[in-house]
């Protein structure tokens, strides 16, 4: 069985970005969401994904069109985190870098995708799986 593609928040933001400004509707973020899962070859996301591409919404207006675009995506863990996830993620994190701090975030990210024995999509440098397109 394949190993689960897990996108990453940066996947989900750069992909909406491209969408533009114009006047968005429900019907239309969900097709784009649609269009990118068609090219990653996955609508699977964890919970700290979802978190974190909705925390960019400045309006309410723009936090239902997130939420309408994030309707395609799986989250993978169904929102439950256990304290394996939690102290993979802190062994992660005390892995020093010189070059930048780690994320807690990006770290939790990490552990629920060991834990699904998942591979994350992302352009984030921080990840030490980056996935191409499938």
């Amino acid at each position: 069985m394949a190993r689960p593609r897990i996108l990453d928040t940066n996947v989900l933001i750069n992909h909406w970005r491209r969408f533009g400004k114009k006047n968005r509707i429900a019907s239309e973020v969900r097709a784009h969401a649609e269009e990118l899962i068609e090219f990653e070859g996955t609508n699977l996301i964890v919970s700290p994904v979802l978190i974190e591409f909705l925390v960019g919404a400045r309006s309410g207006e723009e936090l239902d069109l997130y939420k309408a675009y994030l309707e395609p995506f799986e989250v993978l863990d169904d929102g439950e985190i256990p304290r394996q996830d939690w102290e993979e993620a802190k062994r992660f994190a005390q892995w020093v870098r010189k070059d930048r701090e780690r994320k807690l975030g990006d770290c939790l990210i990490e552990a629920i995708a060991k834990r699904f024995n998942g591979d994350v999509v992302s352009g984030d440098p921080d990840f030490k799986w980056r996935v191409p397109p499938h």
